[in-house]
């Protein structure tokens, strides 16, 4: 009996840890309907300073949904979702959102886009491309050293 009452209270103590921690996660809160284009980049910006990616990432959604038209300024919204990716070790989807943006940049005749996301889409390319190589590095070392010592 005594076995069984301990056992409650242990279940009963991780429920209340998991309760407590649940309840301090903060819901993310509406994006205002006045924000400015510069506030809402701001607060996308602190909320990536914060590592709340997630919250960021709908800050330049948001932002990208309320200004349709204003294709400069959507490719630095494009640019910030890609880093985040990117930041997030998740280069599979960084690199493809950079391609992306870099391919709206040759459609881009009249030159109007901003040229700060296309130069800094290029570079972050080539650093997932580094990435990938050192990753496969050890790899093809170990290949070719078991090809060495393979007496076929």
């Amino acid at each position: 009996m005594k076995r069984y009452f301990v056992l409650f209270l242990q279940v009963g103590l991780v429920a209340l840890v998991a309760a407590a921690f649940l309840a301090c996660q903060s819901t993310p809160e509406e994006i205002p309907e006045d924000l400015s284009k510069a506030q809402m980049f701001q607060r996308a910006q602190e909320e990536v300073d914060r590592q709340n990616y997630e919250d960021a990432l709908r800050y330049y959604r948001e932002f990208i949904r309320r200004n349709p038209d204003d294709r400069g300024s959507i490719m630095e919204a494009e640019y910030e979702i890609a880093y985040i990716a990117y930041k997030q070790e998740e280069y599979d989807v960084a690199q493809e959102r950079f391609e992306t943006m870099l391919a709206q940049y040759e459609a881009d005749e009249a030159g109007t886009l901003p040229e700060w996301p296309r130069v800094l889409a290029v570079k972050l390319i080539d650093r997932i491309e580094e990435k990938r190589a050192e990753e496969l590095e050890p790899l093809i070392r170990t290949n070719l050293t078991d090809d060495e010592t393979d007496p076929e």
